[in-house]
């Protein structure tokens, strides 16, 4: 009678240290196998079982040749598996004796090689950098007494002296208050979780103490914080330039307003032109390069060349002159009656349509900054002009290719003109240059406006003639165009996607 016991922990700890393919290896199981390699002077073999594979040794060396097939019998299974060959018999390599029938030979099922796997040593992976070494960081967490940080050697925006290579790993650390030493003890009130850090070893070791500092910030940071303070604050033109009429004739009781600021407020009125004027070709191109978007460019011309350049007239320059006279005015001590508090109303009401209005201009530089990602220059600008004595403004915006065309080794170029006339909707055209043709496209959101416009096309295509232009297609649509120029928003977004 066979009495079968369940296997003991033993015995299962004995298979699986003999890592045996099969774990199921019971007594007197008979196991079809395939000769792999035999290893004659080491009395092994390595032998293939149900597509895995065994390594055994024998007592003797047996002459098997690789690709011979085997019945193996499990005759023991503790303290190592061992079998034994029934089919076919083995023979005996010649140095054996024949004189005895070939017994059957018993082979001890050996190991299979693993990787011995070791778990790498925790250490701090700043404690491989030495002494005034740098790297810097950003925050994962922040603790009541600990920040955890990843540590960011590749951060290509921070520069670095760090010439000690980090271990390999996550290189994240937690560092506690008595090992950080910051530079500005009120940087840490402003810090959140994403922030970066730049580290500076001051001594090393497993717990090592660091110098830490906010990084200074990138030019995209610097640009992305300017729009968001001159955003909310920026004017128009003309509601700025409304505000310099009363300025330059007060009422005859106000004796708050200066001379010289009347005369600077006259100095930008006489800079604007008329509607009449601003269409003559040589007027335009004066009212664009006096803009002011282009002052700073111009200013460097002047230091560089300060006995020959004289610098234009430039409206940037006079709008700061005037908010600066504004500002001085401002803070002159003033009579506590009531029409200099009517006119010390009318100085702040003007100081911040100066300041918006500057904030403007300033948002038109910025977005018309060279772009490494974008094949166009891009120039924004809006030009205020009279109308019959009423501020309006002439909104252009300037495409350029940077690279000439290959061909005829010109530069395509595109003007977006968004103006809006007496009588008339808002008129959005599009004139582009392209392989020496001049292309025109209109739209407006009013029916009658499209008409009008539509009705004088082939007036329009005789003006191009001419002054010598080759009129391309023309086109004129009701609705808006679509934004096919560069995107004007700074590199960096304005809006948190998660609020």
């Amino acid at each position: 009678m066979d009495i079968k016991l369940p296997l003991d922990a033993k015995l299962v700890m004995a298979l699986n240290k003999s890592s045996a393919p099969l774990a199921e290896l019971k007594l007197n199981q008979v196991l079809d196998a395939k000769i792999i390699t035999n290893q004659v002077m080491l009395n092994t073999l390595t032998v293939s079982v149900a597509d895995k594979t065994m390594t055994l040794q024998s007592q003797q060396a047996l002459a098997l040749p690789p690709g011979q097939t085997l019945q193996l019998q499990v005759v023991r299974l503790l303290p190592t598996p061992e079998l034994k060959i029934i089919a076919p018999p083995p023979l005996q390599t010649p140095n054996t004796s024949n004189s005895a029938p070939p017994e059957a030979q018993l082979l001890k099922l050996l190991p299979s090689p693993t990787a011995t796997i070791t778990a790498p040593a925790v250490s701090n992976p700043l404690a491989t950098l030495n002494p005034g070494e740098q790297i810097p960081a950003q925050i994962l967490n922040i603790g009541k007494h600990t920040l955890t940080l990843q540590l960011t050697p590749t951060h290509s925006d921070t520069q670095q002296t760090q010439s000690t290579p980090l271990p390999s790993g996550e290189n994240r650390v937690v560092l506690d208050s008595k090992q950080l030493q910051w530079s500005d003890p009120a940087a840490k009130s402003t810090l959140t979780v994403g922030s970066r850090i730049d580290l500076q070893i001051l001594k090393s070791g497993e717990r090592p103490v660091l110098s830490a500092s906010l990084p200074a910030p990138s030019i995209d940071e610097q640009i992305a914080t300017v729009f968001k303070q001159l955003l909310p604050v920026q004017v128009p033109p003309q509601q700025f330039l409304a505000h310099l009429a009363p300025l330059i004739k007060p009422a005859e009781s106000d004796k708050t307003v200066g001379e010289l600021l009347k005369q600077l407020a006259r100095e930008i009125l006489q800079q604007i032109p008329d509607k009449t004027k601003l269409f003559e070709p040589a007027t335009l191109k004066q009212a664009i390069a006096q803009s002011g978007l282009f002052m700073e460019r111009n200013l460097v011309e002047a230091e560089a060349k300060p006995a020959s350049f004289v610098l234009p007239d430039d409206f940037k320059l006079k709008l700061s002159k005037l908010i600066a006279q504004l500002g001085l005015e401002l803070t002159v001590p003033k009579d506590e009656n009531a029409a200099q508090q009517t006119a010390s109303e009318l100085l702040k009401e003007t100081l911040q349509k100066a300041q918006g209005n500057l904030a403007k201009l300033t948002l038109d530089q910025l977005n018309s900054l060279p772009r490494d990602d974008s094949p166009k220059q891009v120039w924004m600008l809006e030009l205020p002009f009279f109308n019959k004595a009423e501020p309006e403004t002439l909104q252009l915006i300037v495409e350029q290719d940077k690279q000439a065309n290959s061909e005829n080794g010109q530069k395509n170029w595109v003007v977006s003109i968004t103006i809006t006339p007496p009588e008339l909707a808002t008129i959005h055209c599009k004139v582009s240059c392209y392989d020496g043709s001049i292309n025109t496209r209109f739209w407006s959101e009013s029916t009658s406006t499209v008409d009008k416009i539509n009705a004088r096309l082939d007036y329009l295509r005789q003006q191009f003639e001419q002054k010598g232009l080759i009129p391309g297609f023309m086109d004129v649509q009701q609705g808006k165009p679509s934004q096919t120029h560069p995107q004007t928003l700074p590199p960096q977004s304005l809006l948190s996607e998660k609020v």
